[in-house]
């Protein structure tokens, strides 16, 4: 195989095609891109598969910094801890 040749034998097919995911999900480009070049039929496949969950601002981490900053006297008032 090519990649043994390169002295490289732990890379596979499989490995190859999921760094070309990857790089392309790191560069911004779409999972419909890169199902295309994966030549999948559907665009979940690359995205499920081969495409890493981004975080999501979900405003946690502004409740949770409010809570930190709140004083404890207000926090037993309203019945916090």
């Amino acid at each position: 195989m090519v990649f043994e040749a390169a002295d490289y034998p732990w890379v596979t097919s499989h490995v190859y095609r999921k760094t070309v995911a990857t790089l392309m999900d790191e560069a911004g480009l779409s999972a419909r891109a890169a199902a295309d070049q994966l030549d999948h039929a559907n665009v979940s496949m690359a995205q499920d598969n081969y495409f890493g969950r981004k975080a999501a601002r979900t405003g946690a981490a502004t409740v949770l910094e409010g809570i930190a900053t709140t004083p404890k006297k207000f926090r037993e008032d309203k019945g916090g801890a």
